[in-house]
């Protein structure tokens, strides 16, 4: 018989793959040299001063930022991975020294390419992006927890309905807040609002409009079927009267995130969303076809994409050349933009494979289905590319957008089991 695998031996193996896309993604494109002149020169005008840049400046905020982010996973999932009744604090300090030793291997490796430079200053933020990363996940965990157990108490999280509408809040709130780089700095947030008094509606165009409208749509369907679980009278109703004021205040919230400028435009197209969603619910209650469904969830899923990945639909001259090594196509961009690229292809994935879980029921067969159904839809997008000005296929994309799908439809399988045994546990006395 197949053991369960547990949250903190998922945690373990998904952290050392997380440590292997570091050493990956730091030594990208890979262009090493055994010229030990050059080494030594590198070696020479190491600046062992974490406070200095490689160049002898202060360094640079948002090269600092960016490598805190970059670790902030490492340091999460390590944290995630510890055993049961384990110490946090013990666990915290070993995660941290696991990212300083992983960040001063990377930077020797660097020693001995062509175009990466060491710095100290790297390691520094490297480390601290650990730390910080298990220290968010340890309070995190302990947070969700409390609210997960006063939920369990009062009889919410247990009935039909709950876990799909949990993760379609988280899915909302995540395609709000990527790339999450949350500010606290009043002159930004007071630029987004001289801006937003020019121009309420931040209109540049068609892009991710459909995306928002499949989110908020499968929000306000899981909304929708947990209310009548919990015998709440006209749940559509109810759904559209939560799920409006929430599409907004989302928006409205991106004012905190750097990356992001809310808009009115944006917030009327989810709250569209909203109100389609209710819609579709109330006909699946008459219609009882689950496969003719699924099948609409693809269709959409491939018409958003397509809306995202082939603006603005103009033609370039000469077909651009489709690039075949991992994140080499991302090797140029700053990691806010490289982060923020992979989580929008996850999240325009991920309801697809959350779907086929819903109906396939077995990991094996719905991780398979979704797996096939996102390469299908993201491969002859990605290859079209290659025609749209502006646009450049690449190999990464598809992986990226087939993960989003298998992470769906193993969250709606494996996943909701381990939440399924997490809310019993919390209901023991």
């Amino acid at each position: 018989m197949r053991t369960p695998t547990t949250s903190s031996q998922l945690s373990r193996r998904l952290w050392l793959l997380f440590a292997l896309f570091i050493v990956y993604g730091t030594t990208i494109p890979f262009r090493f040299t055994h010229d030990m002149p050059a080494i030594a020169e590198k070696v020479l005008h190491l600046r062992l001063n974490p406070f200095v840049s490689a160049g002898g400046g202060r360094p640079s905020i948002s090269d600092s930022v960016q490598n805190i982010l970059l670790f902030l996973p490492f340091g999460a999932l390590g944290m995630l991975a510890r055993r049961p009744g384990a110490r946090p604090l013990p666990r915290a300090l070993l995660v941290t020294a696991a990212a300083a030793a992983l960040s001063i291997a990377v930077e020797a490796a660097q020693l001995f390419t062509t175009d990466r430079i060491c710095s100290a200053n790297d390691v520094f933020t490297d480390t601290l992006g650990g730390f910080v990363g298990a220290m968010a996940a340890d309070v995190a965990g302990r947070v969700s927890m409390r609210s997960l157990r006063a939920l369990a108490r009062a009889g919410l999280v247990d009935v039909g309905g709950f876990f799909p509408f949990f993760v379609a809040t988280l899915v909302v709130a995540a395609a709000a807040w990527e790339p999450f780089d949350v500010t606290i700095d009043v002159g930004s947030v007071a630029r987004k609002l001289r801006a937003l008094r020019w121009n309420v509606w931040q209109y540049t165009g068609f892009g991710d409009e459909g995306i928002s409208i499949v989110h908020y749509a499968l929000f306000s369907v899981a909304c929708c079927a947990w209310l009548r679980a919990l015998r709440v009278r006209r749940p559509g109703l109810t759904t559209i009267a939560i799920g409006v004021p929430v599409a907004f205040l989302l928006e409205a919230s991106q004012l905190g995130v750097s990356s992001r400028m809310p808009g009115l435009e944006d917030a009327v197209v989810e709250a569209a969303g909203v109100v389609i969603g209710a819609m579709l619910w109330r006909a699946a209650q008459r219609v009882q076809a689950p496969w003719a469904w699924l099948g609409l969830l693809v269709i959409a899923t491939a018409a958003a994409a397509a809306m995202e990945i082939l603006t603005p639909f103009e033609l370039a001259a000469e077909r651009h050349l489709f690039n075949w090594l991992p994140f080499m196509g991302y090797y140029a961009y700053t990691t806010f933009q490289t982060l923020s690229h992979v989580l929008e292809l996850w999240l325009l994935y991920f309801p697809l494979g959350f779907g086929f879980a819903v109906m396939a029921r077995q990991p094996a067969r719905a991780i398979a289905a979704a797996a096939v159904v996102g390469c299908a839809i993201a491969t002859p997008l990605e290859y079209g590319q290659g025609w749209i000005v502006g646009r450049f296929p690449d190999v990464t994309d598809i992986a990226m957008s087939v993960v989003g799908a298998c992470l769906g439809a193993w969250v709606g399988t494996r996943g909701a089991e381990m939440f399924g045994g997490l809310v019993s546990s919390l209901r023991q006395p």
